[in-house]
């Protein structure tokens, strides 16, 4: 499939979810976690997150982990869920801070 097609075709994806601004807007603000510290892996995923808040910019982190994303899925990143995106936001913010 030509990007033409694709992008013809992705409306089937997502259920429709590029006509929505932005998935980020549900959450009421950045400083509360979309994954709750309820384990080890998710504490640290918070704890990570908080650490490296001041030194990355979350627009960067946000462009990476959708193109760490694109690179490795199929599925549409406006159809995850919350706590897939923030995984990939986790994946991203280790990439770039490394």
């Amino acid at each position: 499939m030509r990007t033409g097609e694709t992008m013809a075709n992705h409306r089937s994806c997502c259920g429709g979810s590029h006509d929505v601004p932005s998935r980020k807007a549900r959450r009421s603000t950045t400083e509360e976690p979309v994954i709750g510290p309820a384990g080890p892996i998710s504490t640290t995923i918070v704890d990570y997150a908080a650490r490296v808040r001041f030194r990355l910019p979350e627009d960067a982190v946000e462009r990476r982990a959708q193109q760490l994303h694109a690179r490795n899925s199929y599925d549409c990143w406006n159809g995850l869920s919350d706590k897939d995106q923030e995984l990939w936001r986790h994946m991203a913010r280790v990439d770039l801070a490394g």
